[in-house]
């Protein structure tokens, strides 16, 4: 009876031992393919990194896909997947929405805050049904957290107040780095900060331009805010008069819309991106790599920034 036991629980042992043996080799396994498959993935960032300038100097220098995002995003998906074929990727114009450190300007050597461009935030923040009570202190809270003086505005705050609460993180006077960076001033609530996120980006410029050529409907109120005269009626005859090669000057712009063009602030208006981000999506054996370069269309120093996440 002894023996019966013990050989009975000398197999249970045994199947016990197998399994977790069996479990522990599953998992170096999976562990060892997750290591070979990050490791892969980031040679072909390497690789796809150096094969950036070939894509800048394509859309510099193509001035029918500079004009065409969505023409200039298929033409490259296309030549992109012969060189690389688990990849793909999707433009996004960054000359289309408003960009925060247009709130400054220069003046002598430093920023000061632009206050026409605060007129044409302020418009955006209106739009976007932000509450009108936090208007004043939050543009004054931007102001203050670009511009390189240590003088607060009227509702804003400058490095002491940053660093006396604990709860927020303290802004350098310096054009933001990234949009993100306007949750540091405290203002906006997650519902507030929603209906705005989207239209804004931070580009290295401090410079207002829209690229008329990718103007969309996601991308309206932005346009509305940058030109208060116009109206919808007005875009719907941007868009719908557009040429297949996109408008390619102001006068032609005016011409083939009839828009009265005192409606429109010349200088705000460009006819091809100067900044693009590109989203890449990458599928190694089954798993999904994300990851996204913002760059300037501009030959030599190009890139503005590069992120592993969209």
């Amino acid at each position: 009876m002894k023996r019966g036991f013990v050989l009975i629980s000398t197999l249970a042992l045994i199947v016990i031992l197998s399994f977790i043996i069996l479990i522990l080799s599953r998992t170096i396994y999976t562990d060892t393919l997750r290591t070979t498959l990050f490791a892969t993935s980031l040679e072909k960032r390497i690789e796809i990194i150096n094969y950036e300038s070939f894509l800048v100097d394509t859309l510099i220098d193509n001035s029918l896909l500079n004009r065409n995002l969505l023409l200039a995003e298929s033409e490259l998906n296309f030549t992109i997947q012969s060189k690389f074929p688990d990849l793909s990727i999707a433009l996004e114009d960054y000359s289309t929405c408003f960009n925060l450190n247009s709130l400054v300007k220069p003046f002598q050597n430093i920023n000061v805050k632009n206050e026409e461009h605060g007129k044409l935030f302020t418009n955006l923040l209106t739009l976007s049904e932000i509450d009108k009570n936090l208007h004043n202190e939050l543009l004054d809270r931007i102001y203050d957290s670009l511009d390189d003086d240590s003088l607060p505005e009227t509702f804003g705050a400058e490095d002491l107040y940053y660093i006396s609460n604990g709860n927020l993180s303290l802004n350098p006077d310096q054009l933001y780095f990234h949009k993100s960076q306007i949750k540091n001033v405290g203002m906006l609530d997650g519902e507030s900060l929603s209906r705005i996120y989207s239209d804004l980006c931070a580009v290295p410029t401090k410079d207002i331009e829209f690229n008329v050529n990718s103007l969309q409907g996601s991308n309206t109120k932005v346009f509305l805010a940058l030109f208060p005269d116009i109206n919808l009626n007005d875009i719907e005859k941007i868009i719908l008069n557009r040429p297949l090669n996109g408008y390619i000057t102001y006068k032609n712009l005016i011409d083939l819309t009839g828009i009265d063009s005192s409606k429109l602030d010349k200088s705000f208006i460009i006819f091809k991106p100067n900044f693009i981000k590109i989203n890449y999506l990458m599928n190694l054996e089954g798993q999904i790599f994300n990851f996204v370069s913002l760059l300037s269309l501009k030959r030599g120093n190009f890139v503005v920034y590069r992120s592993l996440s969209r």
